[in-house]
């Protein structure tokens, strides 16, 4: 599913890779959406959709989109218009779904939610900040929206009257949960969207890398709870935090961009990194348990973008790692190093061209975490290349 933003959409594509040859099926009860295709290991493949799939309003619709493969692949979402807006996300596979999430978000907040199997009911329990209109209905602070939804239909609720820190949202079934903010602009420039998929509380970690990033001075580092009191550390070069955070409250930092920083809770948290920047985005950061050994990954099309991959692997592993089959030593454009619990993790950052690209391990056994983000003049991206979640068990 493709949340609304700010701006009317004129883009709307679904990313897909794969470490072979496979058939893709895309279906939805949207029209224009069904297709089969062929998609190529070399290659990848970029599916572009009517724009009019993006989600319209505080409402129920029928524009989930179930993608099916004869071999493993990795799906991405990006959408955005010919100005100033845009964003991605990665789509996690139905067998990661999970029945509960809790939110990232801060103003003008965005969650939108698509079911994965008939009659699903679903509860959303606003968090912190003002009201939200769901379906011609005024839910106010702490109320509890509920909504059943069939395989493949979507709820959206967004709200320019607070925001929904610390909403929980849970189900009878498996759900996928997008949040984030449907305009945001740190730097008062342009107004570009902010969203990412969020796994289930299941599987969101308490230790964390922020990466560096470039083209940006600051970042702003979001700590989002998960409904228990939490107690939320940063450690860097110049910062070293800690905040208690209430059940449903959260933290925010502001740290140089040119520096990696070390992000830990006593019990799990949310953590997402945005840039200031004339077009910011939202980085939902992977916890070091959600690393990989593999990740294949296609580039959104949006012309002028520049694409940018950020690396964190223990320094150990570090000679193995193959950027589409050559050695990482010639691919370095900015290198820093972490200790954390006696172990040196390095932080390695590079642009990489449009297109498709393959980051591997030539030791299945090591893990590695590995994100994308990219920026134009008025537009951005960023989201995890892929995370390594467990299977939830589905009450």
């Amino acid at each position: 599913m493709f949340p609304a933003g700010l701006k009317p959409v004129t883009r709307a594509e679904v990313l897909i890779s794969s470490l072979q040859d496979t058939t893709v099926k895309l279906r939805s009860r949207f029209p224009g959406v069904d297709r089969v295709l062929q998609v190529r290991a070399d290659a990848g493949a970029v599916v572009s959709l009517p724009p009019e799939i993006v989600l319209d309003g505080n409402r129920r619709e029928d524009k989930g989109i179930l993608i099916e493969s004869d071999h493993p692949i990795h799906v991405y979402g990006n959408s955005g218009d010919d100005c100033c807006a845009g964003e991605g996300f990665l789509a996690i596979p139905v067998e990661f779904l999970g029945t509960e999430y809790y939110t990232a978000t801060q103003y003008n907040s965005t969650v939108a939610v698509v079911a994965a199997e008939d009659n699903t009911e679903v509860t959303v329990t606003k968090g912190f900040w003002g009201g939200v209109i769901f379906e011609s209905n005024f839910y106010e602070m702490g109320d509890n929206i509920t909504f059943n939804l069939s395989a493949g239909q979507t709820a959206q609720m967004q709200t320019p009257l607070g925001y929904l820190l610390g909403t929980r949202v849970y189900s009878n079934k498996p759900i996928a949960v997008i949040s984030g903010q449907y305009y945001a602009s740190p730097s008062r420039a342009k107004y570009n969207q902010m969203i990412e998929s969020i796994p289930p509380t299941s599987s969101i970690g308490k230790d964390f890398i922020v990466p560096p990033l470039f083209n940006t001075t600051y970042i702003t580092l979001h700590y989002n709870n998960l409904g228990q009191d939490n107690v939320v550390t940063t450690k860097g070069k110049n910062v070293n935090l800690s905040s208690k955070l209430q059940k449903r409250g959260g933290s925010r930092i502001t740290a140089g961009a040119s520096n990696p920083y070390y992000g830990s809770g006593e019990k799990p948290v949310i953590l997402t990194a945005t840039p200031y920047t004339i077009s910011p985005f939202m980085l939902f950061v992977p916890s070091l348990d959600q690393y990989s050994n593999d990740y294949k990954f296609i580039t959104p099309t949006k012309g002028n973008l520049t694409h940018y991959i950020v690396l964190i692997v223990n320094a150990k592993d570090e000679s193995g790692i193959l950027i589409d089959g050559q050695k990482i030593y010639s691919r370095v454009e900015s290198l820093d190093a972490l200790l954390i619990n006696d172990a040196i993790y390095l932080v390695i950052s590079t642009e990489v061209s449009a297109g498709q690209h393959y980051v591997t391990h030539s030791d299945p056994s090591v893990r590695f975490g590995l994100v994308l983000y990219g920026f134009d003049e008025t537009q951005s991206y960023a989201y995890p290349a892929g995370l390594r979640l467990p299977s939830p068990s589905v009450a």
